[in-house]
C-alpha cells in the first residue's frame, strides 16, 4: 500500500469511527403508538405529555391541580390504587440564606411484588416553573413513568415492589422529595432510586450521577439491556457543581440509585418554549427504554447487599464498560509504563530525540492555550457582531450546534497551526545538524555522505513519531494524575495512551529509512479508542458548559486533537496551508451562518425582563428589569438609562443590580400578618404569626429584620433544626423564608426570641404575571420576546411588600 493510500485509509477510518461513536451515543428513535404493548412507546407517552405540559403548572396553580388529578386518574385507570401524600413541608438544608417550603401533594403508585426484597423507587417531579409548560422539565420523566407503568402491567408481576413517585415542589427547593423521604413510611423500604430529569429539550438521556458504592448498580445497568449512556466522567464533573435534583434528597437520606437527564437545547430550559412543539420525542423514548429495562431487571433481582465499592465506567460503542475504581491507578500506571517503554526504545534506536519529545509535549500544551485563546477571541467577536447573543442570560444560543461546529473547526485550525510551527522548528534543527554533518564529512567516502543524507531524510519522516510520542507522554501523565485526583475520568487518558504506546512501539521497530504504510495505518488504528471514548464527550462537554464557557471546554478538547492529529495523519507538506487555513475558513463560515440564523422570532424568542413592585407601607411602586440591554418593549417601562442598584428588599435572592424606575402606584392587596399568640416565659418570647396572601399569590416571601436573635422557629408546624436557625440568624440583611401555596388562613410561623425583642418582618407576595400592573405590559409584549426563564434573572412578576414590627 502506498503512503498516499494509507493516508486516505486513515481519513476514512477516522470518519467511520467518529460516525459510529456518535451513532451509539444518540437517543433511540421514538416508537409510534402502534408499537407492541410490552415495549415502551414515546408515541403513547406523548399523549400523556400533551396533557401534562399544556401550560405552566407551578405549585399551587389551578393547572398544577389539574395535572395532579390527571395523574391520579391515569394511575387508577391502569389498575393501581394511587395515594396522595399532602402536607406542609420545608427543606431547611437546601439554601444557606433561606428556607424553602410548600404545601406539597406527592402522588404515589405502589406496584406490589410477589416476594419483595425491597422497593425500587422511580421518581420524577410533576410541577413546573411559572415560566414554562415543562414538557422536558419534567413532563418527559412523568410521561415516561406513566407509559412504563402501563408496560409493566402487561407482563407477569415482578418479584420486588416498584414505587412510581411523582414528586411535587421540586422546582421550589426539592420540597416534595424531602416530604416523602423524611415523612412517608414507605421511604425506609426503598432500596434503589431511579430519578429522571432534564436540563434541555432534546438529546440522549445520560446517567450523570450514581449513588455512593455504585459498582453493583453499574453492573446491573450494564446487564439490564437498557440503552444507557453513562460515564463516570459525568459524576466527577457534576459533584463539583452546585446543582441539585430530587435525587440529592435521597442521597442525604443514605439511599443509592441512578440519576438520568438530557442536556441539549438548554435555551428551552425553564422557558416558554419548553413545550411539546420544541420537544424531541427521541429523548422521551430514551428515558422510557432505560426506565422500563431497569424496572424489570431490578424488579426481579434479589437485591442482596453488595460491597460499598465505586466503579469507573464508560460507553465503548454499544457496550457499557466498567471496572472497580481501585483499578484506575494501576491502569494509569500501566499506560505510563507502556509509553515510557516506547520512548526509551525510540531514543535508543535513534528514532526519537530528547529535544523532539520536548517539542512534541510542548505542542500539546501550546495547542490547549492557543485553542482556548482562539475560541475566546472568536466568541467575543461573535457577541460583538450579533448583540442579541449577549443579552441571553443562559450564556448559550438557540442554534448552538452551528457555533459548536465552528469553534471545533477553529480549535483544529489552532492545533494544526501549532504543530506546523513545531515541525518548522524541528526541520530547522535538522538543517543545522545536517550542515554540521556535511562539514564534518567533507572528504569522507561517498558512501558515508549518502548514508548521512539518508539519515537526514529519515529523521524528517520521524517528525510524526516525535509528535505522537510527546503527546502520549503528556496523556500518560494526565492519566496518572487523574487516577488519584478524579478516578472517574482517568480512562479518557489512560486507555488512549496505552493503546497509542503499543502502536508507536510497533512503528519504531520498523525501518527508519522507509517508514511503511503499515506503520502509518497502525498509528491511525491506535487512535480508535480515543475517538470512541472522546467524540461523544466532546459534544457533551460543550453542551453542558454552554457557549459562554467554550474556552474552558477547549482546554480539554485541544490536547485531545493534538494527540490525534499526528496519529491519524502523517506530516503533510505545509499542514498550515493544507489544513489550518481551510479549517479557519470553515470556522468563519460556520460561525457566520450561526450569526445569521440566530435571530429572535416566535419560535426562538428573546428573553426580556419587567417586574412591577409595590411598597404597601409607603404607597410607592417601581418598574424593575434585570436585562443587560433593555429591548423596545421593556424600555416602555424601564428606560435604558434607568439607574441600576441592588434591590434586596424585593429581590433578596437576586445576585446583581437591576434597573429601577418609578411606576404608577396601584393599591394592590398586600399580605397580612396576624398575631395569634404572644407569650413570655423563662426569659423567652414565643410569638405565633399567620402570614397570609389575600389573593392567594403562588409565592409568599417572609424576611426577618437584620440581626433578629432567633432562638427557635417552626414553619407550618414543621420545626426548623438549630443549625438552620443559626444560619438564618447570621444572614446579613436578615434570613428569608419562601413558601409556595400558602394554606387558607395563612402561613403559621412560631418564633422564639429573647424576652423584650421586637420582631421586624417584611412580607412579600409574588405573582408570576403582570396582569395587575398598570398599562397591561404583558398584553403589549411582542411574539418574538418572552419572560426571562425562571431562575436565570428577574422574570415577569408582580411583587407587593409590607413591613411591620411585632
Amino acid at each position: 500500500m502506498s503512503p498516499r493510500l494509507a493516508s486516505l485509509a486513515a481519513v476514512v477510518l477516522t470518519a467511520l469511527t467518529a460516525a459510529l461513536a456518535l451513532h451509539f451515543a444518540s437517543a433511540p428513535t421514538a416508537l409510534p403508538a402502534t408499537a407492541p404493548p410490552e415495549v415502551f412507546s414515546a408515541g403513547r407517552a406523548r399523549e400523556h405529555l400533551a396533557r401534562i405540559a399544556a401550560r405552566p403548572h407551578p405549585v399551587g396553580s389551578p393547572a398544577h391541580r389539574e395535572v395532579r388529578e390527571y395523574l391520579v386518574d391515569t394511575v387508577r385507570g391502569l389498575g393501581v390504587t394511587p395515594e396522595v401524600q399532602a402536607m406542609a413541608a420545608i427543606h431547611p438544608d437546601m439554601e444557606e440564606n433561606s428556607i424553602p417550603g410548600a404545601t406539597v401533594h406527592n402522588v404515589l403508585a405502589h406496584v406490589k411484588g410477589q416476594d419483595s426484597r425491597g422497593v425500587i423507587a422511580i421518581v420524577a417531579h410533576y410541577d413546573s416553573v411559572p415560566t414554562s409548560p415543562g414538557a422536558s422539565d419534567d413532563g418527559a420523566g412523568v410521561a415516561a413513568m406513566l407509559e412504563t407503568l402501563r408496560a409493566l402491567r402487561t407482563g407477569p408481576p415482578l418479584r420486588n415492589d416498584v414505587l412510581f413517585l411523582f414528586t411535587d415542589a421540586e422546582e421550589t427547593g426539592l420540597v416534595g422529595a424531602r416530604a416523602f423521604a423524611f415523612h412517608h413510611p414507605l421511604a425506609d423500604q426503598v432500596s434503589v432510586v431511579l430519578n429522571f430529569e432534564a436540563r434541555g429539550s432534546h438529546g440522549p438521556s445520560l446517567m450523570f450521577q450514581p449513588g455512593p458504592g455504585n459498582r453493583w448498580l453499574i453492573q446491573h445497568l450494564a446487564r439490564s439491556g437498557a440503552p444507557a449512556q453513562a460515564s463516570s466522567l459525568f459524576d466527577e464533573v457534576y459533584r463539583r457543581l452546585q446543582n441539585d435534583t430530587d435525587f440529592t434528597v435521597f442521597l442525604q437520606q443514605g439511599k443509592t440509585g441512578l440519576n438520568f437527564g438530557f442536556l441539549d437545547g438548554f435555551m428551552r430550559y425553564h422557558a416558554r418554549t419548553d413545550d411539546l412543539a420544541h420537544f424531541g420525542l427521541d429523548s422521551l423514548q430514551h428515558h422510557g427504554e432505560v426506565m422500563l429495562a431497569l424496572a424489570r431487571h431490578l424488579g426481579d433481582d434479589a437485591l442482596e447487599p453488595a460491597p460499598p465499592e465505586d466503579a469507573v465506567y464508560f460507553n465503548a460503542g454499544p457496550f457499557l464498560v466498567h471496572h472497580p475504581a481501585t483499578w484506575a491507578a494501576p491502569i494509569a500506571l500501566l499506560a505510563l509504563f507502556a509509553v515510557a517503554a516506547a520512548l526509551v526504545m525510540g531514543l535508543r534506536r535513534g528514532r526519537l530525540r530528547a529535544s523532539g519529545l520536548t517539542w512534541g509535549a510542548g505542542a500539546v500544551l501550546a495547542s490547549a492555550v492557543a485553542g482556548a485563546a482562539a475560541v475566546q477571541a472568536a466568541w467575543w467577536g461573535v457577541l460583538r457582531i450579533d448583540g442579541g447573543l449577549s443579552v441571553l442570560p443562559q450564556g448559550d444560543a438557540y442554534h448552538g450546534d452551528l457555533f459548536i461546529a465552528g469553534l471545533l473547526a477553529l480549535t483544529l485550525s489552532a492545533v494544526v497551526g501549532v504543530q506546523a510551527l513545531f515541525m518548522r522548528r524541528a526541520r530547522a534543527e535538522e538543517r543545522v545538524a545536517g550542515s554540521v554533518q556535511s562539514l564534518s564529512s567533507h572528504g569522507a567516502p561517498a558512501e558515508e555522505r549518502v548514508a548521512g543524507a539518508a539519515q537526514s531524510l529519515s529523521s524528517h519522516g520521524a517528525l510524526a513519531e516525535e509528535l505522537v510520542a510527546g503527546a502520549l507522554a503528556v496523556w500518560a501523565v494526565l492519566g496518572v494524575a487523574s487516577a488519584f485526583a478524579a478516578p472517574g475520568l482517568s480512562y479518557l487518558f489512560a486507555v488512549p495512551a496505552f493503546v497509542g504506546a503499543l502502536a508507536l512501539g510497533g512503528r519504531l521497530r520498523g525501518s527508519p529509512e522507509h517508514p511503511s504504510a503499515r506503520g502509518r495505518l497502525l498509528l491511525a488504528v491506535s487512535a480508535i479508542p480515543a475517538l470512541m471514548l472522546w467524540v461523544p464527550q466532546v459534544l457533551n462537554l460543550y453542551v453542558a458548559l454552554t457557549l459562554a464557557l467554550a474556552p474552558v471546554a477547549t482546554l480539554a478538547v485541544a490536547p485531545w486533537l493534538a494527540m490525534l492529529w499526528p496519529q491519524i495523519f502523517a506530516p503533510t507538506v505545509r499542514p498550515g496551508r493544507r489544513v489550518a487555513l481551510p479549517m479557519l475558513a470553515l470556522a468563519c463560515v460556520l460561525l457566520g451562518v450561526g450569526v445569521v440564523r440566530e435571530r429572535f422570532d416566535a419560535s426562538d424568542p428573546r428573553p426580556s425582563s419587567v417586574a412591577y413592585a409595590v411598597d404597601a407601607n409607603r404607597g410607592e411602586a417601581y418598574w424593575l428589569s434585570s436585562d443587560f440591554e433593555v429591548d423596545a418593549w421593556a424600555s416602555r417601562f424601564v428606560s435604558a438609562d434607568a439607574p441600576a442598584r441592588r434591590l434586596d428588599s424585593y429581590l433578596p435572592r437576586f445576585w446583581r443590580d437591576v434597573r429601577v424606575a418609578p411606576a404608577p402606584h396601584r393599591p394592590l392587596p398586600a399580605p397580612s400578618v396576624r398575631v395569634s399568640r404572644d407569650e413570655t416565659r423563662d426569659g423567652l418570647r414565643r410569638l405565633v404569626l399567620h402570614v397570609e396572601s389575600v389573593e392567594r399569590a403562588p409565592l409568599l416571601q417572609v424576611r426577618f429584620g437584620a440581626g433578629t436573635p432567633l432562638r427557635a422557629l417552626t414553619i407550618a408546624g414543621q420545626p426548623v433544626d438549630a443549625s438552620a436557625v443559626a444560619r438564618l440568624r447570621d444572614v446579613p440583611g436578615g434570613g428569608l423564608l419562601e413558601y409556595w401555596d400558602v394554606p387558607p388562613g395563612g402561613l403559621p410561623l412560631e418564633l422564639t426570641v429573647p424576652e423584650g425583642t421586637k420582631v421586624q418582618l417584611r412580607a412579600t407576595t409574588v405573582r408570576f404575571d403582570l396582569d395587575q400592573a398598570p398599562g397591561t405590559p404583558a398584553a403589549q409584549r411582542p411574539e418574538d420576546t418572552m419572560p426571562v426563564p425562571f431562575g436565570f434573572a428577574v422574570t415577569d412578576e408582580t411583587l407587593v411588600s409590607v413591613t411591620g414590627e411585632y
